[in-house]
């Protein structure tokens, strides 16, 4: 029986039978799609026609695939929604392979012609995603071998589904005791929890137990790994670009420039991580501190016991200084089942937003009344707002944005909520905890992603000058990082060399560098939002109203946040050197 904390999915599909005949629908479309091949290049009318067949055909599709991803979602036991789901799968692939030719096609116009296409009021809506087309026309191959690399698509992600599968299901995790001499189990999420543990002997435990793990099949792993990375290489020597990390950010709406200036700012404020080590050592009674010492919170108070619509209202308290149009909307979201709220048997765990365009953002959540599940509600809605403001204001090919400023609108409802948690607490300890896991958070995203991101252009840099490697190679580079990164205020324990092969973001290559930058964008937007810029809100809301209807950086430019430019990461760094220093005279006083 469906409660006001469960999500409406009547709103996407009132029944099965509307499911079914949106199905049918997509297939015709999809069939309308093809007749276009070929005839791109013949007049504006047929790429009209091509291109709002395609918008159509993506917003059914959309409906479709968050029907039976959220109903499968709320439980995963139930056998027809797994079936639903496996079906819907399919059709995407289905999808991709009907819709493969049209940048191909495209991109065989020469750019007089498309330029005299865009003129067109019914092409100009979709000018962000030809001029794509047009800057990345070296980059498409032929139409038939665009439709190959479509259909091999999952082969090509085969050492990651291998990875996961391995990591996951065949690992056998060895126990280990806590202070009393009472077993405690290991698992890859139960690992986080025991390095947060107060006792020192079961963190090093944890530690040493975890990587002896990985040591024992560090052989296997490099193999994977090693494969996704050879894959990522000749994919972008295939599509004539100057290096993967060249192809990726090309991909992501960035550049190379933007990738090495986060590098290289970070490297610059490395001493910042090195001081808050100082006073992590200092706050453990110790004189440096262990890796398995980096996560345990030296400031530990209890978690207060947060009942969901108490959370509900601090998260609206906080955020009222984005307006009362973003108010409104969270409120009318709250209402109205837009989220599924607490942690039930069988139901996907962890939290997400997932915009539908036509219908309205869903957000998963795990609720168990804990301070962490507040900001979590804080983080989703930020993305929910994203694709409410882009649905609203966009058609679904140009509200999709990308990756690139993804977590953005969620980390600056983050930021604004701990300020807000922050400016209201009197309890000094209390305000230390929470200033202490704000810069856990910083630290945890801007400067430890950016060491990974390190670590995956060094290595696909190696075997794209012809290197071979190997795990010992793999673990040489990452632990001379640590090294570098952790400085001489940490023991730097021999088992972190293994780290490398426990981080499955590897296997999506160069992506974990768009946490770090997108960390740095959301801290100075909240700045300017919380410092009572006039009229930076009303910029911030019409930079999301944009969804992806131009490139990633010229979006964030547009709210004056410039990834190429230096400045941009010294304010971000600034930010957690002031919280840094706010914490310490909280500690001294």
């Amino acid at each position: 029986m469906e409660s006001k904390f469960d999500w409406n999915l009547r709103e996407i599909f009132e029944n099965e039978e509307a499911l079914e005949k949106a199905i049918n629908d997509l297939y015709i479309l999809l069939e309308e799609i093809k007749k276009s091949k070929g005839k791109l290049n013949s007049s504006v009318d047929e790429v009209a026609k091509c291109y709002k067949n395609l918008e159509n055909a993506l917003e059914l599709h959309e409906r479709i695939f968050a029907y039976g991803m959220l109903k499968y979602h709320q439980d995963m036991s139930n056998q027809e929604s797994m079936k639903l789901y496996k079906r819907i799968e399919a059709l995407t692939t289905e999808f991709s392979e009907a819709e493969s030719f049209i940048s191909p096609e495209m991109s065989k116009i020469s750019d007089e012609k498309l330029e005299e296409y865009l003129k067109d009021s019914r092409v100009k809506e979709y000018e962000k995603t030809i001029r794509d087309i047009m800057k990345e026309k070296k980059h498409i191959l032929s139409g038939e071998l665009e439709e190959v690399l479509a259909k091999y698509s999952e082969v090509f992600s085969s050492s990651e589904n291998a990875y996961d599968i391995f990591t996951n299901t065949e690992f056998e995790f060895p126990s280990i005791k806590d202070e009393n001499g009472n077993e405690l189990k290991m698992s890859s999420a139960l690992f986080s929890k025991h390095l947060m543990n107060r006792n020192e002997g079961v963190r090093k435990q944890a530690f040493e137990s975890m990587y002896s793990l990985y040591k024992k099949h560090i052989n296997t792993i490099t193999e994977l790994y090693l494969t996704r990375v050879k894959t990522r290489v000749i994919s972008s020597k295939l599509r004539k670009y100057e290096s993967s990390l060249d192809a990726a950010t090309n991909n992501d709406d960035s550049n190379v420039a933007v990738y090495e200036t986060l590098l290289k700012e970070v490297n610059k404020n490395l001493y910042l991580n090195h001081e808050y080590l100082k006073l992590k050592a200092k706050l453990l009674g110790k004189d440096k501190v262990h890796m398995y010492d980096v996560y345990v919170n030296t400031l530990d108070v209890e978690d207060a016991h947060i009942e969901y619509e108490d959370a509900k209202k601090t998260v609206l308290d906080a955020l009222s200084i984005m307006g009362e149009e973003y108010i409104s909307v969270l409120k009318h979201a709250f209402e109205n089942s837009w989220l599924d709220v607490y942690e039930k048997d069988n139901k996907m765990s962890g939290a997400y937003s997932m915009g539908v365009h036509s219908v309205h953002p869903y957000v998963l959540l795990n609720y168990i009344n804990s301070s962490r599940d507040v900001s979590t509600i804080a983080h989703e809605l930020g993305h929910s707002m994203h694709s409410y403001y882009a649905s609203k204001n966009q058609n679904i090919i140009n509200a999709n944005y990308t990756i690139m400023v993804a977590e953005v609108a969620s980390t600056v409802n983050e930021i604004i909520l701990a300020n807000y948690l922050i400016n209201k607490e009197t309890d000094k300890s209390k305000k230390a905890a929470l200033i202490n896991e704000q810069l856990d958070m910083i630290r945890a995203t801007l400067i430890r992603q950016a060491m990974f991101a390190e670590f995956e252009k060094d290595v696909h840099s190696k075997i794209e000058a012809g290197e071979s490697l190997t795990s010992e190679n793999l673990n040489n580079i990452y632990f001379e990082l640590v090294k570098k990164y952790f400085g001489e205020v940490s023991i730097i324990d021999e088992e972190i060399k293994y780290e490398w092969a426990r981080i499955p973001h590897f296997y999506r290559c160069f992506y974990v560098y768009k946490y770090s930058t997108g960390i740095t964008s959301a801290i100075v937007i909240a700045n300017k939002i919380l410092s009572g810029e006039p009229e930076y809100v009303e910029k911030y809301i019409k930079m999301l109203s944009m969804g992806g209807s131009k490139d990633s950086l010229s979006l964030l430019k547009s709210v004056d946040v410039d990834l190429e430019k230096e400045e941009t990461y010294e304010e971000a760094f600034k930010y957690f050197e002031n919280k840094l220093e706010e914490l310490k005279h909280l500690i001294e006083d």
